[in-house]
């Protein structure tokens, strides 16, 4: 029975729907309240569902005096109905691949406008394949208002699954950024950052006045502005290959990073190599 649902399911039918119809079989001809019954479930919601099955002619009713009998079109019936919606849709199939295509060619683009969008961003980048590589460009700005948007315990987890998962962050930092990173990092996410695979450029404010941070990955090309909890998404093969270039580009003209992190308190420096 659990295989029959599986495959009515495939051609729309609800679970409910699935049930019906079965019961219906079952009776051959009976009143809504006599399919309910043998189905299980409430007579309101069995009107509901029957209704629609009437209105696709999987179920037929006929009046007898004041009653209403129900009964199901025999399943070989349905079966030449469905194989011939199979034919049509695949009478369809070019057309559909050439939709595919056009999509390939368009970009697309989501916007939003909450913390839950960032999140959701981040959710995608931290279940990436192991080893993936994300990059990032950010300025000192768009670091604050970043880490001001999820709480730590998210950030823990994001920065422990980015070490976990051995994914490289490529990033391109202002050097103001860097000399105030003690203000962005709480003390205790110190020691996960440092298990991160990082490979860090720096540049001046004056050169990359950016003031939020995009990000490149899963070939999709983010603009986050943290200050006002909005993200601008684009999924377009063309624009992230030009972005990715840009970004290479600039990544080796910009400073080598060494040690970015220090504790609290620490004299530990940042290095520009």
């Amino acid at each position: 029975m659990e295989k029959i649902n599986q495959i009515l399911k495939n051609f729309s039918f609800s679970e409910a729907e699935a049930e019906l119809y079965k019961a219906a079989l079952r009776l051959e001809k009976a009143t809504i309240s006599e399919i309910a019954e043998k189905a299980g479930m409430g007579r309101t919601a069995a009107y509901f569902h029957i209704k629609n099955l009437l209105k696709r002619n999987i179920l037929r009713q006929i009046k007898k005096g004041k009653v209403i009998v129900v009964s199901p079109i025999p399943p070989a019936e349905l079966a030449e109905r469905l194989q011939g919606e199979v034919g049509d849709f695949k009478t369809l199939l070019p057309q559909l691949e050439a939709l595919g295509e056009i999509e390939n060619e368009m970009p697309q683009i989501e916007v939003e406008e909450s913390n839950a969008a960032f999140k959701k961003i981040y959710d995608e980048v931290i279940h990436m394949p192991a080893e993936s590589v994300f990059k990032v460009i950010e300025d000192k700005r768009g670091a604050q208002a970043e880490m001001g948007l999820l709480d730590d315990k998210y950030w823990k987890l994001f920065f422990s699954q980015m070490a976990q998962r051995k994914i490289l962050t490529k990033a391109i930092f202002t050097k103001e950024l860097l000399s105030d990173i003690g203000a962005s990092i709480k003390p205790e996410n110190y020691d996960i950052l440092e298990k991160r695979m990082w490979d860090i450029r720096a540049l001046p404010e004056k050169s990359m006045p950016i003031k939020s941070l995009v990000v490149l990955y899963n070939k999709k090309i983010s603009f986050l502005f943290p200050e006002i909890s909005l993200t601008i998404t684009i999924r377009h093969s063309a624009l992230f290959s030009l972005m990715d270039t840009l970004f290479e580009t600039i990544f080796s003209f910009a400073e080598k990073v060494e040690s970015p992190w220090r504790r609290k308190g620490d004299n530990q420096k940042t290095y520009l190599a």
